[in-house]
């Protein structure tokens, strides 16, 4: 019951002051495997190689790389699938988007011929580096629990020894405005809330629905040096804008009749910054090994969100009579300022050329989820959910490996894969989870796989590259927080599937 005094804490203080929870601040924390097509073909596994227009904003000594200037950019076309098991009962969701992944210039300056500094580059790439896009539908049968449990649970921790009730949750207003709880005095002559369901009745359906929509994306200004073509270091800047939007209908009927409608309607927008710096060196010729490290991003952000409630078929206590119309209640639009520092990430990287045959590269990145930072809009820090994002969230390691073939002179053959480490601990499970707002909803990641191909052509200055990359990942989905004793199933078992063709053509010169 741990998080319990979390919600509580947020209803004394205000949505404007502590709302924005941990798996909010999760989700604007975690980055994709997204760029050009040669980048996206071998997994991201360009730590140690460079060359490449998204590799800079991985390593950014990897500007160091290039012998010319270059110009290119990255369409996509994506395609999501998802697919929910609650308990037997299957529900799926598709979404197809054009997307850009990014573009760029990168800039080479030769030095004077003695120099052992060969070149100095500069590089401005416009990238994007998460993707928010997806549809999820979840669907229940014959659930024991309901979200009006889950919501009077939380309203009777706030009764005063005295009986007097100070405070209410961010749901008080929706639910007893459309007269689905109700008050009573237990056995000990204490004030209560509980639903207006009578004892052991299920909720015969549930439905969610819920589509997000957006993505981070970021403009990189980057600065690189080439020593005796074996030392290559390089600096970057990278400026984030985030917009992510998500509206969800989460419904309820109920066994012996009525039910329920919550809607949820929130945007995310802001700014950030982040630093990067990097080096990679040539022992012998063949081999490269790479090291960058990433402040993270530090995000000043802006939630608008507003929600509704409805019910159906209840009736009035005393007069048994069905409330006609069909009551709703809709709040008002409010925002919240707040500032956000996402985890630093540390990569260490190796690449193997086989002579004019091909190459091997792996990158192994460590990200320290515990070091996300969240503060208001006033600059005060959130004590209470920065606690426990420290304690929920763990050091997690991701793993990238690519290959390159060169079939002929001007085509090129690439493999990748890649893991990525959930960055949770895997007690979250067991705590009492307090979202933002009044969206219940919450999803506690699992590991994510991915795996890609591509070939590519150079003929002079042009190259076009190709990339299809399939990511598969799994998560824990809760429509919300369910702490009952009943031994059922409480999430949904979510398989999401993202399918991605990345088309890049560009110029050297």
């Amino acid at each position: 019951m741990k998080k319990y005094i979390l919600m509580v804490f947020m209803s004394v203080c205000g949505l404007t002051v502590f709302a924005q929870a941990e798996f909010d601040a999760l989700r604007l924390s975690q980055t994709d495997i997204i760029g050009t097509a040669r980048y996206v073909s071998m997994s991201g596994a360009f730590g140690a190689l460079g060359g490449d227009m998204s590799a800079i904003g991985l390593n950014p000594a990897g500007i160091g790389i290039y012998r010319s200037s270059e110009v290119s950019f990255s369409p996509s076309l994506q395609q999501d699938f998802s697919k929910a098991d609650f308990n037997g009962k299957l529900a799926e969701a598709n979404r197809l988007k054009v997307l850009m992944n990014g573009f760029g210039y990168v800039g080479s300056f030769r030095t004077y011929d003695e120099s052992a500094i060969s070149n100095f580059n500069f590089g401005i790439s416009y990238q994007t580096v998460a993707d928010f896009n997806r549809n999820t539908n979840v669907l229940g049968v014959d659930r024991p629990t309901s979200l009006l449990d889950r919501i009077v649970a939380v309203e009777n921790t706030m009764w005063n020894d005295n009986g007097t009730h100070p405070y209410h949750s961010n749901f008080y207003s929706f639910v007893n405005g459309v007269h689905v709880i109700e008050q009573f005095v237990n056995d000990n002559n204490e004030n209560r809330y509980r639903p207006r369901l009578d004892n052991g009745e299920l909720v015969s359906l549930s439905n969610m629905k819920m589509q997000e929509t957006g993505g981070i994306n970021s403009w990189n200004f980057t600065l690189g040096a080439n020593y005796n073509h074996n030392l290559y270091l390089g600096i970057g800047i990278g400026i984030q804008s985030v917009l992510y939007e998500k509206s969800t209908i989460f419904s309820e009927e109920y066994q012996l009749g009525g039910g329920t409608e919550l809607r949820n309607a929130m945007t995310t927008t802001g700014s950030g910054i982040d630093f990067k710096a990097g080096v990679i060196y040539r022992p012998v010729p063949e081999l490269r090994l790479g090291v960058s490290y990433r402040s993270g991003t530090y995000y000043t952000l802006t939630d608008v969100f507003n929600a509704s409630m409805a019910s159906w078929n209840f009736r009035d206590p005393i007069t048994d009579v069905l409330y006609n119309p069909d009551p709703k209640v809709i709040g008002n639009e409010q925002t919240n300022d707040y500032m956000l520092k996402t985890p630093w990430q540390l990569t260490l990287s190796a690449a193997y050329q086989f002579e004019n045959k091909g190459l091997f590269s792996v990158d192994f990145e460590c990200v320290d989820s515990r070091s996300t930072d969240l503060k208001s809009g006033d600059g005060f820090e959130m004590e209470d959910i920065n606690y426990y994002m420290e304690n929920d969230f763990k050091l997690s390691y991701n793993v990238r490996v690519g290959g390159e073939m060169r079939l002929t002179d001007n085509v090129s053959a690439r493999l990748g894969a890649a893991y990525y480490m959930s960055p949770l601990v895997s007690q979250v499970e067991t705590y009492d989870i307090a979202t933002a707002y009044t969206s219940p909803e919450y999803s506690v990641v699992k590991s994510t796989w991915y795996g890609s191909m591509g070939l590519g052509y150079r003929s002079g200055a042009f190259f076009a590259d190709a990339a299809l990359q399939e990511r598969v990942s799994n998560e824990h989905f809760y429509n919300f927080c369910d702490m009952s004793n009943i031994n059922v199933p409480k999430f949904a078992d979510l398989s999401r599937r993202k399918m991605n063709l990345v088309l890049t053509a560009g110029f050297k010169f």
